[in-house]
């Protein structure tokens, strides 16, 4: 009973978390076109939340809502949510994946959508503090609320 209850507060905190992230990238202001990564902060939080496959289907699941808004190919983000969810799992720095991922990528982006962003290295410059400043709120965020929700207490 007690496994059960844990899923399901974790699935309805993955749930908020894809539409309120999805919904502030979307919102929020975006500076030289590069916007704040709380799906990407959302990923690499729940790697270190859940199980393997519902981390997989998170990462993937955050990726499609990111290209659906940003109107990128189908999987370009999914595939580097995905790695990036993979590497804070296995990693022992998880934040600082996410920090250092969000430069890499608009690097991604720019890679697979032939320049069509805009400058690169002014998207660089742009993402290491916003990949930051996303990291820091979102990690702040998700604690809360797991404490709130009381997620693996017995």
């Amino acid at each position: 009973m007690y496994a059960v209850k844990n899923e399901v507060i974790q699935l309805v905190i993955a749930l908020m978390a894809l539409c309120i992230g999805g919904a502030a990238e979307e919102l929020l202001p975006k500076i030289a076109g590069v916007g704040f990564p709380f799906l990407m902060a959302s990923s690499v939080f729940m790697a270190m939340s859940l199980h393997t496959s519902a981390t997989v289907m998170f990462a993937v699941a955050a990726g499609a809502i990111e290209d659906a808004l940003s109107g990128l190919p189908p999987a370009t983000s999914s595939s580097f949510f995905l790695a990036v969810a993979a590497l804070a799992r296995w990693s022992e720095f998880p934040r600082g994946a996410l920090v250092l991922a969000y430069p890499l990528y608009q690097w991604w982006l720019w890679v697979w959508t032939g320049g069509a962003y805009g400058v690169l290295f002014n998207r660089l410059l742009i993402a290491l503090p916003l990949g930051l400043v996303s990291a820091v709120i979102a990690w702040a965020i998700f604690a809360w609320v797991e404490r709130g929700a009381a997620v693996d207490e017995a």
